[in-house]
This record gives C-alpha cells, sequence and structure tokens, in this order.
C-alpha cells in the first residue's frame, strides 16, 4: 500500500473531536480538532506512478500493478518540468534533524546553508610592460536559499465519497498522486519563469549569447501563450529566435537563455492533509510545497518577441 492510499485510509477513518469523562460518565471537556489525517513525506522517497513510456508529460494513465509503476515524486516532477528539461537546476533542500539538546534549557541546531552559484570565466587581459593589471571582480554570480521565507504553494483537492468509490483499490491514491506531481512541475516552472522575467530581460541576438560567453548547445527556448517569436520547421522542429523551444503554459512571453545557469530549490519536506468534511465521508487533499526561484544570473536571458 503507497503511503498516498495510507493517508486517504487514515483520513477517511480520522476522529474529530474528543470528549473526556469523569468516573460518573459526565462530560468534562471536549478536545477540539479537525478530523484530518497528517504526513510529512520526502520528495526523494515518497512514491509516485510512473509514467507511460512515450506519453506527454502532462498525461498519466495508470497502467499495470503498483509494484510495476512505482517510481519516486522528484523523478516524477523532474520528468514533468518544461524549465528543468531545458537545462535549470533542482536544488532539493534536506530537511533539518532534530535541535540536539545542550544543556538544561539551550539547543544545537542544524544550520542549513544553501544557494546556487554559477561560476564564468576569470577575465585575462594583456598588460602593456610597466602597466598596472587591474582589479577584476571574483567571476561567480551568487543567489542564496532563504529558508524563513520560502514561498510556499498549495493545492486543495475535494474528493466526494461517490468519486472515492468510482475508482478501483489503489487508483484513486495513484491518480491523486500523479496530479500533485505534475502540479508541482508547473508550479515549479511558473515561479522560475516569473522570475526570469521580473528581470525584464533584453531582446535576443545570437550575438548577444556570443558576447556572454555562451556554446549554442547551451541555449534553450521556451515560448509562452502569446507564441511570440515560434516557428515551426518542414522537420516539425520548433524554434524561437532560431533556438530549439519547447511550449510552456506557465508564461506568456517566449523566453531564450541558458537555463543551466538557474535553478530552483526545493524543501525536501511536502506535507499532505486528508481531512474529513463530513459524516458521508467527503474528503478533502491538501499538499504542501516550500520552493524559490535562483536566478544569479539574469544576462543569461533574453526575449524573443513577435
Amino acid at each position: 500500500m503507497t503511503k498516498m492510499q495510507e493517508l486517504l485510509n487514515s483520513g477517511s477513518h480520522a476522529m474529530a473531536d474528543i470528549g473526556t469523562f469523569d468516573n460518573d460518565g459526565n462530560l468534562r471537556g471536549v478536545h477540539k480538532r479537525a478530523p484530518a489525517a497528517v504526513a510529512r513525506h520526502s520528495i526523494r522517497e515518497l512514491e509516485a506512478p510512473r509514467f507511460i513510456s512515450n506519453a506527454l508529460h502532462s498525461v498519466f494513465t495508470p497502467q499495470g500493478t503498483s509494484a510495476g509503476k512505482a517510481s519516486k515524486l522528484s523523478d516524477t516532477v523532474l520528468a514533468g518540468s518544461r524549465v528543468f528539461a531545458a537545462g535549470a537546476r533542482p536544488i532539493i533542500i534536506p530537511t533539518a534533524p532534530e535541535p540536539v539538546p545542550s544543556g538544561a534549557s539551550v539547543g544545537a541546531f542544524y544550520e542549513r546553508a544553501s544557494g546556487f552559484d554559477v561560476i564564468e570565466a576569470a577575465p585575462f587581459v594583456v598588460v602593456a610592460d610597466g602597466s598596472d593589471l587591474t582589479d577584476s571582480p571574483m567571476p561567480v554570480h551568487r543567489s542564496r536559499v532563504h529558508l524563513d521565507t520560502m514561498p510556499a504553494l498549495g493545492v486543495r483537492i475535494p474528493l466526494t465519497r461517490a468519486e472515492q468509490k468510482s475508482y478501483r483499490d489503489g487508483l484513486l491514491a495513484d491518480t491523486a498522486m500523479a496530479g500533485i506531481a505534475l502540479g508541482i512541475a508547473r508550479a515549479l516552472d511558473a515561479t522560475l519563469l516569473a522570475a526570469i522575467t521580473a528581470t525584464t530581460p533584453g531582446a535576443f541576438t545570437i550575438g548577444a549569447a556570443a558576447a556572454a560567453g555562451f556554446e549554442f548547445p547551451e541555449l534553450r527556448a521556451l515560448v509562452g501563450t502569446a507564441g511570440a517569436g515560434a516557428v515551426v520547421g518542414q522537420d516539425g522542429t520548433l524554434r524561437a529566435g532560431g533556438i530549439l523551444a519547447e511550449l510552456t503554459p506557465d508564461a506568456a512571453g517566449t523566453l531564450v537563455g541558458a537555463f543551466n545557469r538557474a535553478a530552483v530549490a526545493i524543501s525536501e519536506d511536502i506535507a499532505l492533509i486528508a481531512e474529513r468534511i463530513n459524516v458521508k465521508g467527503d474528503l478533502v487533499l491538501t499538499a504542501w510545497i516550500n520552493c524559490q526561484p535562483l536566478v544569479p544570473m539574469p544576462g543569461a536571458f533574453w526575449t524573443v518577441g513577435a
């Protein structure tokens, strides 16, 4: 049985408020709580359905037995992300261990320093005899992860009792997990593309990419919903500004760049909540993740106009 199935089962039987009674059976008080099951799992370890070979990333059809289609949530998210396919780097922030007791009232805490560094070539120059060598900055672009302010992203999915009964054993859990995995991929794409767009990139030219020192195979394009600059060749290849491209529903404009110089930090933990909302057994499934876009080198991206 998968972790998602266990969560849904626990949520279906979760108890609501609990009363406390004295020896005579008289009600002394009520402990208020929601009838819900709550779980936190590592995205590296949580099982998710494996996508069918050659299927579109945004489509999943459960097939075979659970053992035959099990994967890890992190792998499924990577498979469904357009920015990762274009070269962006996923950075999974590990879960902090419990504080280590130190003394009567002092705890030793674990520090998680995370970020993304892009190291470029140091600018060597010719120096004439008798001339001084001018200083150059460190050839590194840095972006730090701010764990205290990482945005939280969530989704809330109602599951009526009738909908639950319409699925075969295990199929509801697999379907829900697949939808959550694809939703996380879309959310990460939207987060990074919005951060890149917010830097107001300039218009793309081959010369600008050459001046930045990029190799041509590094460049990828993502064509947004406006379809700006998109051209389909006779061989069926989609390009934008002459660069190999893919479509994305998570941005309006078209971006070209070296996506391997950007990243998305993702918290390792995913919070899952299955809440029973009435006596009929209707559930609400909620999932929460934290992520942060990292764009240490905004000059690695450009836009393509219509």
